[in-house]
């Protein structure tokens, strides 16, 4: 790398660094006081007070938020050593509301030594990819908790150290007992930063527990690497020597961890138990109980900014992180396993995990960053460089005139023909713009009104073309539109697009996150069901297998609204006949599944699976007879056993006949509307297109203008999501063996 590049890196990287500590210092100075700030500053007094008279025993006895290691609160300790002491804040239980005020100036030097310890997470980030840095630094869930008192920000950053050091490690291309002979210079910098790799994860594990899934993202990663590792012999075989390099960097990670928390020095194992079992209590308590968020609350927060303090951050691009993060999570486990490693494991945590605080998010966003960085590089950057490189290329071209008098020739035959098949075309094109289009731009000019009941008799004599006109040539300002005001004007105003700006823009992230989540869970359960079948039905010497093809297309042929009344006769909470009550014994009352979104989730998945996998079934049927029989001949002959023949050859072979059918029902599944509205559903466990209908239907007063916003965003979510299938299946390609 020359000077200058190097040059530019550095000061693209400490740019990084000085957005992220612009953001948070302007959090510090206008987010309101939250909860659990009163009790770590609290915490901070104490401990500072201790440290001023030299006195050790204090610290290690100190029980107050004992189910926290106090690293962490030690280090706001310190932010406060210099400060005049004050008088101390009561230790309080971590449930009640946020007190009014906090001790001056030590409130704010705590929150400055947060707000350091992020932009320090940004910085660190940002040497590893300059946008992944970006990216973290202006994520607004990440700036709220890292510019306030809270545990976050130092296990935050000490978990990222200890990825970074161990990906720097393996840059050495040579890991403890692993990989070739190398000079003992590169021995030596690989085991430095493995025991910096362990130094910092035994930090992590000092300041909170959960952020220890770094950790685990490391062992397996590195477990991952010696398992493939081929010794000289040629044979896959797990090295005893690399794992005792592993053992040794895990009992190095442990001492850290027992050396950095003072109250664990007088009984480690009893404090330590006590502390860790409080967090299952907790998770099972009466309070996380009563906020009822459902599993994937994770991803909600993940799909929206925060959305409780307007005016704090500068920049809400939360949602199109984690869009971006989606699309590059191939693209980072190809080339830093160990960052999606920690991504997984980290969001199959949240989501397993009874407590969905949204700080817990923090355990991710560092691996997300990267990912999104990677999605951008994808799905943005490379193809325009791309572009770029071919419009030079054809420049440089020495027949450049001769070929664009070719394309010339070649636009002028286009047109003639096209003016021959026009009388052809012409009437399945006004009835395609009659049936699809049309409707669609009616919606998209209602979506830019006010457009609702009361206003109806003027909508449909050409109120919402004249509001629309009006609004597009500046004769009419856009009105404040609120969709629940009690008063509304008979004629149809012109609002804008702030409804549909609103929704692309993150509102709503509840229906965002599980629509999404519905259609993946949903489809990739119709897929494995409907594959697994048309596998089954596909073995030679199956007696009866037309018999058996035509009952499992049965639930297909039902209509999905007579599916619907069907499920719910069986499901229905009072009466169903799994549900009667009185097949419970005497006193057991019987809980009402729509109350318990995890448990809606379930049960209208087990129905959705009914009611779309024949349609798979069918599309694999058809693609397995498609597929060569002498593929399966030869891998049979080479020793293929079941598994290993589906995952390396039937699948690969199947899926591009299959992803059609998975697109078909990912739209219908992405639009589900019978089944949730006939079930009668709660918030949030609705998908659009039956919030669409809500608001359209006369009990919300018949929002008309609404309706169109969210059905004009769920076409233009389908279409990011086509769009995307197509990119990473390549189904449009076709195959060339069928």
């Amino acid at each position: 790398m020359s000077a200058l590049r190097r040059f530019a890196l550095v000061s693209i990287i400490l740019l990084v660094g000085f957005v992220a500590l612009g953001l948070r210092l302007r959090a510090v100075s206008l987010l309101p006081i939250d909860y659990d700030e009163d009790d770590y500053l609290a915490a901070a007094q104490r401990y500072a007070h201790w440290i001023r008279a030299g006195d050790l025993q204090p610290i290690i006895d100190y029980s107050y938020n004992y189910e926290h290691p106090p690293l962490t609160k030690i280090f706001y300790a310190l932010a406060i050593l210099p400060l005049p002491e004050v008088n101390y804040l009561s230790e309080t239980s971590p449930s009640l509301p946020p007190v009014g005020s906090l001790p001056q100036p030590h409130f704010r030097n705590s929150r400055l030594i947060s707000a350091v310890l992020g932009s320090l997470e940004a910085l660190a980030l940002a040497i590893t990819n300059p946008l992944a840095g970006f990216f973290l630094a202006i994520q607004t869930w990440q700036i709220k908790y890292t510019s306030q008192i809270m545990l976050e920000p130092l296990p935050a950053f000490f978990s990222l150290l200890a990825v970074i050091f161990y990906s720097w490690a393996l840059k050495e291309s040579w890991l403890p007992g692993m990989g070739a002979q190398v000079s003992p210079r590169v021995r030596h910098r690989s085991i430095f930063w493995l025991c910096l790799s362990a130094v910092s994860l035994g930090l992590t594990a000092a300041s909170k527990y959960t952020y220890c899934v770094a950790g685990i993202a490391i062992l397996v990663d590195w477990l991952w690497r010696i398992r493939d590792e081929t010794p000289d012999n040629g044979k896959k075989t797990g090295n005893w020597y690399s794992i005792l390099f592993v053992l040794a960097w895990g009992i190095l990670a442990v001492i850290v961890f027992f050396a950095f928390n003072p109250r664990l020095w007088n009984d480690p194992l009893g404090r330590l138990t006590q502390s860790i079992l409080y967090h299952g209590d907790y998770a099972a308590s009466e309070h996380v109980r009563q906020v009822n968020f459902p599993a994937w609350q994770p991803l909600v927060w993940l799909a929206g900014s925060v959305p409780w303090h307007p005016g704090v951050f500068l920049v809400s691009l939360d949602l199109y992180i984690t869009l971006l993060a989606g699309i590059g999570l191939q693209r980072l486990w190809d080339r830093q396993r160990v960052y999606g490693l920690w991504l997984a494991i980290g969001l199959v945590f949240l989501l397993l995990w009874p407590t969905k605080w949204p700080q817990y998010i923090l355990i991710l966003t560092a691996p997300l960053s990267l990912a999104a960085a990677h999605g951008f590089q994808a799905f943005l950057w490379e193809p325009l460089i791309r572009w770029r490189e071919r419009r030079r290329a054809s420049n440089r071209q020495p027949a450049a005139e001769e070929l664009a008098f070719q394309q010339h020739l070649a636009r002028r035959l286009g047109w003639r023909d096209l003016r021959r098949a026009l009388p052809w075309l012409l009437p399945g094109a006004l009835t395609l713009t009659v049936i699809a289009l049309f409707p669609l731009i009616y919606q998209g000019a209602m979506s830019l009104t006010d457009f609702n009941a009361i206003s109806i008799r003027d909508g449909i004599q050409g109120g919402v073309w004249r509001a629309v006109w009006e609004g597009l040539t500046l004769q009419q300002k856009p009105v404040i539109f609120d969709p629940f005001e009690g008063t509304r004007s008979q004629e149809v105003k012109f609002t804008g697009p702030f409804i549909l700006l609103a929704l692309i823009g993150g509102a709503a992230p509840e229906l965002l996150a599980f629509n999404v989540l519905w259609t993946v869970l949903s489809v990739a359960l119709q897929a494995a069901l409907g594959i697994l079948v048309a596998l089954a039905l596909h073995r030679q010497g199956l007696r009866l297998a037309n018999v058996w093809r035509t009952i499992f297309i049965l639930p297909w042929a039902v209509p999905e609204f007579v599916g619907a009344l069907i499920w719910l006769r069986l499901l229905e909470p009072r009466s169903g006949w799994l549900m009667i009550s009185q097949q419970l014994p005497a006193g057991v009352a019987i809980s009402n599944w729509l109350d318990d979104p995890n448990m809606t989730l379930l049960l209208l998945l087990v129905a959705a699976t009914w009611y779309g996998f024949p349609f798979i079934m069918l599309a694999a049927a058809a693609g397995l007879k498609l597929v060569p029989e002498e593929v399966f001949d030869a891998a049979a002959i080479d020793g293929a056993g079941s598994w290993s023949l589906f995952r390396d050859v039937t699948w690969p072979l199947l899926f591009p006949l299959v992803a059609p059918a998975i697109i078909i029902r990912s739209i219908f599944a992405f639009n589900q509307f019978y089944l949730f509205y006939t079930m009668r559903v709660n918030f949030p466990t609705l998908t659009y297109a039956t919030v669409s209908y809500f608001y359209f239907a006369p009990g919300l007063g018949g929002q008309f203008a609404v309706s169109a916003a969210i059905n004009i965003f769920t076409v233009l979510v389908l279409v990011v999501l086509i769009l995307w299938f197509n990119r990473v299946s390549r189904a449009a390609e076709g195959v060339t063996y069928a």
